[in-house]
């Protein structure tokens, strides 16, 4: 089986991650954030000084954004492999997973947007707060696409054949990843300390967590990946014929061994 094409899907990840921390972080310096304290003049006077740089920066994370698209598709691609119908998960996480770059994209454009020309303060402003609103606080689309893999994973029943798709912790991952992007829900209510757009629990966590969960699962996809280019179509079609033969052949014993036993 040719699985050139999910290799670099899941590789995507690792991209995603790196090019998009040396377009946040290394050149447009977002991180860490703008205070969310910072007066209307003081936020000009930043994207002024530094606009090349934010602007350039930008552009780089509107491209690492992109691939979170290819990375969501490979494991869409692995999902499907799963016993248990699992499908509709599969394109939960498709769907939820493209919304995901959207709501990357749309924060992007408007700090882009910031630079471009000399705005009044308060409009500044109401601009900044938008796009860190939808940068942090839209925890539900991760949180569903977290869920649905880890779901997915619980639910991958595959008696009879060699390993599931992704090992059974990786669930335990997922869920646990769900949870602590959860605390970004409520950086609306917080102007300063760890719970605001800046703080620890709504934003250098889920962020660690974030790119911790990406390498981690681009791991397991290529492994999974390879476990599939080795196993071809036909034995893994084969070795589930054969085990469906098996469970009727013991069905259709057990219904022979009741049928005699009520004759007699």
């Amino acid at each position: 089986m040719n699985t050139t094409a999910q290799r670099l899907c899941a590789w995507s990840g690792f991209a995603c991650i790196a090019i998009f921390l040396v377009g946040f972080w290394v050149i447009a310096g977002f991180i860490p954030p703008p205070a969310p304290k910072l007066s209307g003049e003081q936020l000009g006077q930043l994207f002024t000084d530094n606009a090349v740089r934010i602007r350039i920066g930008m552009i780089v994370s509107l491209f690492a954004s992109a691939l979170l698209a290819s990375w969501s598709a490979a494991i869409t691609v692995l999902m499907l492999r799963m016993r248990g119908r699992v499908g509709a998960l599969a394109y939960t996480n498709l769907a939820v997973g493209a919304l995901f770059v959207l709501e990357f994209i749309f924060s992007l454009i408007i700090w882009q947007s910031m630079t471009y020309r000399v705005r009044d303060p308060e409009v500044l402003l109401a601009m900044n707060d938008t796009a860190w609103f939808l940068f942090v606080c839209i925890t539900s689309t991760p949180m569903l696409q977290t869920v649905a893999i880890g779901t997915a994973i619980f639910l991958d029943t595959r008696e009879g054949r060699p390993s599931p798709v992704f090992p059974r912790w990786a669930g335990y991952l997922n869920y646990w990843v769900a949870v602590l992007f959860t605390p970004g829900t409520i950086a609306v209510f917080f102007k300063d300390g760890p719970f605001a757009w800046n703080g620890l629990f709504t934003w250098y966590l889920p962020l660690t967590v974030f790119a911790i969960w990406m390498i981690t699962m681009s791991v397991l996809m290529l492994k999974a990946i390879a476990a599939q280019g080795a196993d071809p179509p036909s034995s893994s079609v084969g070795r589930d014929l054969a085990e469906e033969v098996r469970q009727l052949r013991a069905e259709i014993t057990r219904l022979a061994k009741e049928r005699n036993g009520v004759a007699l």
